[in-house]
């Protein structure tokens, strides 16, 4: 049985935004978290506003074209308005309001805005009960092992599903596919197959990839930063990092013979620009899927 708990909401739902900052740089989509309240202690259950939040944010960032943005909002009700805490998850540059997976199975209640393809709004609504009947359900025992509203392990159960949201080379150049044509899929194809057949060699750069297009750098930036919304030397990290994460998800190398087949000599380097993109350390990550598979 789940327990409702007694604590502040605007921590978890800050915490929740910073958890998903990886999918999103890993999309290409801005994340930003606003609050209307620096605090708002109300009564609720923990895993429903994890589980109908975090679908929903990771949805939309997964649907939301590269180069555009998605943001969290906290919202006091005003003067006249019914005594409810308004959470808004909007998006920029495509309206997502005809796609029922979004917010399929929630167990929160979701009304959704639409915005003549220029974005979308998901907005859940909690009340926010008397004081008396707050203190009365803070008095209810939480279950063992729930930390008693210590929200962060919640964050660990949201970390394991964020996986499936997380961008790859296949679903970008899909995405590259529905915004730019086939013609350019087929280039970016290319370009990662390139960049892939390289990927240990720690002088490859942008200059070896330009040459091996038979295109000058001026040319390859022009080309490829409209795809990827980053420079090609950015993006050639972005390609290294994203095999070494799927090496270690596999748990059969060492973070040193990851750093190394993915074209890095310093392993401090390596460690730190993992951690920059995807949110937690290379042998975070290892010793979970070894854990995993195991």
């Amino acid at each position: 049985m789940a327990y409702p708990i007694k604590t502040d909401i605007v921590p978890l739902l800050r915490h929740l935004a910073e958890a998903l900052m990886p999918v999103a740089r890993a999309n290409f989509v801005g994340l930003a978290f606003e609050t209307e309240a620096e605090g708002m202690e109300l009564s609720f259950l923990p895993e429903d506003i994890v589980k109908s939040v975090g679908q929903i944010l990771c949805q939309v960032i997964a649907f939301t074209p590269s180069g555009y943005e998605v943001r969290l909002s906290v919202e006091l009700p005003g003067e006249g308005e019914e005594e409810q805490l308004l959470i808004g998850i909007s998006n920029t540059g495509v309206s997502l309001a005809i796609l029922q997976e979004i917010t399929a199975g929630l167990p929160l209640p979701v009304e959704v805005k639409g915005r003549s393809g220029k974005g979308t709004r998901f907005e859940l609504r909690l009340p926010l009960a008397p004081e008396e009947e707050a203190v009365a359900e803070s008095a209810v025992p939480a279950p063992p092992g729930s930390g008693g509203g210590n929200v962060p392990i919640l964050f660990q159960k949201l970390r394991s599903r964020m996986r499936a949201y997380a961008s790859s080379m296949k679903s970008l150049e899909e995405a590259v596919a529905r915004q730019h044509g086939q013609q350019e899929q087929v280039f970016l194809k290319k370009v990662n197959a390139i960049i892939l057949a390289n990927l240990s060699r720690e002088d490859f750069d942008v200059r070896a990839l330009a040459r091996s297009l038979a295109l000058s750098r001026t040319q390859l930036y022009r080309r490829l930063k409209p795809l990827i919304q980053q420079p090609p030397s950015r993006y050639i990290r972005f390609v290294r990092l994203q095999k070494a994460k799927a090496y270690l998800e596999k748990g059969e190398m060492t973070v040193s013979d990851v750093c190394f087949q993915v074209g890095f000599t310093d392993k401090s380097h390596f460690t730190r620009a993992f951690k920059q993109q995807f949110g937690f350390s290379p042998s975070y990550l290892r010793k979970n899927s070894i854990v995993h598979h195991g």
